[in-house]
């Protein structure tokens, strides 16, 4: 069987201290369906499920992909696919840009593109005037919108939140060999908003984006066996033909 890496989302009620258990426990049956088809590793990414935070201020988007990067060398688990959900496509995707490899990527609702960017909702100060603009911003965003991914979180989930709510890279999929990767939307996704993507994106990398009728963002539970098909489907091209993954430029 080949070997298949999971990198699960940002959810807030997967947060370290908040559940005792792994964060991809909320989408079992998407787990116990794949399964049956490779052999699946699911690591929690620092401050989810049962993995603690690092001491420091906040992790980058780069930081989640140099600790995918460490998993795989000191597991010694060097897979063929990697699936990224929501926020773990994005890392995923970093991933590749930061590494390069031939395994191939399933990106499912992924967060490539962000909806609220929080941070634009604030005027422009100078960067001395950081620390004061942005203890005025938390104060807000939890007592006043209490937006749960800042109520719940630590200070490094605040900090870290606030890092990759900003980024978009759905350029780096212009750079790589579209017969790499798979994206797999839920045509109703409210929270990553797919149509969005459709207008940004080339022919080419249109063309490997698979829309699951009546979904929304929560698709590996409400549309597992079409996902798996899907997969199982992206596995028998690559069994076909295509060994040359074009790695991206660094």
């Amino acid at each position: 069987m080949k070997k298949l890496l999971l990198i699960h989302g940002w959810d807030y009620d997967n947060y370290y201290g908040r559940v005792t258990e792994e964060a991809w426990n909320n989408r079992g049956k998407f787990i116990e369906a794949l399964e049956k088809h490779f052999i699946v590793r699911r690591p929690d990414l620092p401050g989810f499920g049962l993995e603690k935070e690092p001491k420091v201020k906040g992790y980058t988007i780069l930081d989640y992909a140099r600790f995918i990067h460490d998993y795989i060398v000191k597991n010694n688990y060097y897979p063929d696919y990697i699936l990224g959900y929501s926020f773990g496509g994005a890392v995923a995707l970093t991933y590749l840009k930061m590494y390069g490899g031939h395994e191939k990527y399933i990106l499912c609702s992924p967060a490539l593109i962000r909806n609220h960017n929080n941070s634009k909702k604030y005027m422009k100060t100078p960067k001395i005037l950081d620390p004061i603009r942005n203890k005025i911003r938390d104060f807000y965003l939890i007592h006043k919108v209490k937006v749960p991914e800042m109520v719940y979180g630590t200070k490094f989930l605040r900090n870290t939140y606030q890092s990759i709510v900003r980024v978009e890279i759905t350029s780096y999929l212009e750079e790589i060999n579209p017969k790499q990767f798979i994206i797999i939307y839920g045509e109703q996704d409210d929270m990553v908003d797919p149509n969005r993507m459709v207008n940004l994106v080339s022919d080419k990398v249109l063309k490997r984006i698979h829309f699951i009728k009546g979904g929304g963002h929560d698709i590996a539970n409400t549309h597992t066996q079409e996902i798996v098909n899907l997969i199982l489907d992206f596995d028998k091209e690559n069994g076909k033909k295509d060994k040359s993954c074009q790695k991206l430029q660094k």
